[in-house]
């Protein structure tokens, strides 16, 4: 799924993090292929200095099997639980508290078309005591049907 390929510096993903927390529509928002995905994490913590933000580009292939599969597997994902829930065809919106990671969050995902989509997700956690917010930004768009040596299980690092 496009969204597992977001990865923060924390070693939380993202995608997973997201996938986990709502129940997707059964047919996917976005067309069927390769993707081309741009992520960039920020992540502060008071009383450090700022980290710059890390930017990753990914190709991933997705699948009407994938798709079932990334969003099916991850709703048996921890104690986090979400409100305030929006779907639309091309809108999710929720916030969401997890417990046991002392997390509180809200993300957004956006298709503006089957071709183009856009989100953003805002966590506040709280790890050994450490205060730690992490923003996420993320960008893609369509490729093309074929995936050629791209498969949902093995996605392709750009940068």
């Amino acid at each position: 799924m496009v969204l597992n390929l977001l990865i923060m510096k924390s070693g939380v993903s993202v995608g997973a993090l997201l996938a986990g927390l709502f129940q997707a529509p059964s047919t996917p928002p976005m067309k069927l292929g390769l993707w081309e995905i741009t992520t960039t994490v920020t992540m502060e913590m008071p009383g450090m200095p700022a980290q710059p933000p890390r930017s990753m580009k990914v190709r991933s292939c997705v699948t009407a099997e994938s798709w079932t599969k990334s969003f099916g597997k991850m709703q048996q994902t921890g104690d986090c639980t979400l409100s305030h829930q929006n779907m639309t065809a091309g809108h999710y919106s929720f916030d969401m508290s997890c417990p046991s990671m002392n997390a509180t969050g809200h993300s957004e995902m956006n298709f503006s078309d089957e071709t183009t989509g856009h989100g953003t997700m805002r966590m506040e956690m709280n790890a050994g005591g450490q205060q730690m917010v992490t923003s996420s930004v993320w960008d893609s768009h369509y490729l093309g049907a074929d995936c050629g040596a791209v498969t949902p299980d093995k996605p392709q690092i750009i940068r």
